[in-house]
C-alpha cells in the first residue's frame, strides 16, 4: 500500500509499504524521484558527531528502502546497517525504527496519479510552514499513537506499524537544514537475532491461519499448492504426495524448492496424466508424507 502527504490541495508522494507473501516481512520505501551523488552522515554518540560526507559513483537513487523481517532483523539498505527487534508474531512493545525529516512538505514530490482504494492519505494541511519529522514505530496490536499518525494493524500476527509525526522536529546540523534527512538507530531492543528464519516462517503462517497444524494452501492462479510444515525439518524433506482422483498426479519437474524456505515449504503442481494440464483449482489429496530422517 502507499502512503500520501496531502498538504493543501496536493496530494504528494511518500512511503510505500509492501508484504511478502512467503513468509510476510515487509519492505518499507521512502519515496523520492531523482538520484543523489554524496551522502552526509553524522551520529549523536559521543565524540562521533562530526559530518562525513560520502561521494557516490555512480549517483544513487533518492529512495530510501528498510525491510523488516519476520524474524525481527531489520536491513537499512541505505547504509547497510541492521538492527534486532522482537519476531514481528511477538511483538509486544513499541520500538521506532525509522525517523524521516523533510525540509517542507511542499517539497516532497507530487503524486500524480490516481489515488486507489487501498491507498492511505496523511492530510497535514494544518501544520505550519518549515521542517517536519515522521517516526516509524513497529509495534503490539493495541498500540496508541501519540499525536498525529497514521497505523496499520496486522490483526492476525498480532502487530501493528504507525507513521507518526513527531512532536518536535528532531534537529540537525544548521547548514543541513534544507536536506531530507533519515534517522537509523544504532540498536534495537535486543543486540542478536531472536528466532530463526525458518522458524518465523512458519510462525507467521499459522498466525495468518489460526494453526499448529502443517498448512496446505489451495492452488494460486498458477496452479502451485504450498504446504507449510508444522516444524522446520534438519534438511530438505524427501516427498510422497497421493491424491484421491488417479487421474491426478505430482511429478518430480512439478515440485518446487528454494535454499531459503525447503525445510519449511514444499511447493508443488497437480497434472492430469493424459493431458498434461495444470490443475487449478483445489483438489482432494489422500496424504502427504515428509522424510527428513538422519
Amino acid at each position: 500500500m502507499r502512503i500520501l502527504i496531502r498538504y493543501g490541495s496536493i496530494t504528494r508522494k511518500f512511503m510505500v509499504l509492501e508484504t511478502s507473501d512467503r513468509d510476510g516481512s515487509l519492505s518499507l520505501t521512502i519515496r523520492r524521484e531523482g538520484v543523489s551523488t554524496s551522502r552526509t552522515a553524522w551520529s549523536t554518540r559521543p565524540g562521533e558527531q562530526a559530518t562525513k560526507t560520502i561521494e557516490f559513483d555512480p549517483p544513487r537513487k533518492k529512495n530510501k528502502r528498510i525491510t523488516i523481517h519476520q524474524s525481527g532483523r531489520v536491513n537499512y539498505h541505505e547504509n547497510g546497517c541492521a538492527i534486532f527487534v522482537a519476531p514481528l508474531t511477538q511483538t509486544t512493545q513499541p520500538c521506532a525504527i525509522y525517523g524521516y525529516r523533510v525540509p517542507a512538505l511542499d517539497r516532497l514530490d507530487m503524486h500524480d496519479e490516481d489515488i486507489a482504494e487501498e491507498d492511505a492519505v496523511f492530510d497535514l494541511t494544518d501544520l505550519p510552514e518549515g521542517p517536519v519529522s515522521f517516526s516509524v514505530i513497529l509495534g503490539p496490536g493495541d498500540f496508541t499513537p501519540h499525536g498525529r499518525a497514521i497505523k496499520l494493524g496486522y490483526e492476525a500476527e498480532g502487530y501493528s506499524m504507525t507513521l507518526q509525526v513527531d512532536p518536535v522536529t528532531f534537529a540537525v546540523p544548521s547548514d543541513l537544514d534544507q536536506h531530507f534527512t533519515t534517522l537509523t538507530p544504532d540498536r534495537g531492543l535486543f543486540s542478536q537475532q531472536q528466532m530463526e528464519e525458518c522458524q518465523a516462517m512458519i510462525s507467521y503462517h499459522q498466525a495468518l491461519t489460526g494453526t499448529k497444524e502443517a498448512i496446505l494452501y489451495a492452488p494460486n492462479g498458477e496452479g502451485v499448492i504450498r504446504m507449510i510444515f508444522s516444524v522446520p525439518m534438519r534438511i530438505a524433506p524427501r516427498y510422497k504426495i497421493e491424491l484421491v482422483d488417479p487421474v491426478l498426479h505430482v511429478s518430480d519437474q512439478d515440485v518446487q524448492r528454494d535454499g531459503r524456505s525447503e525445510k519449511v515449504m514444499l511447493k508443488f503442481k497437480v497434472r492430469h496424466r493424459k493431458s498434461g494440464q495444470i490443475v487449478r483449482q483445489p483438489i482432494a489429496i489422500k496424504s502427504i508424507a515428509l522424510d527428513a530422517e538422519l
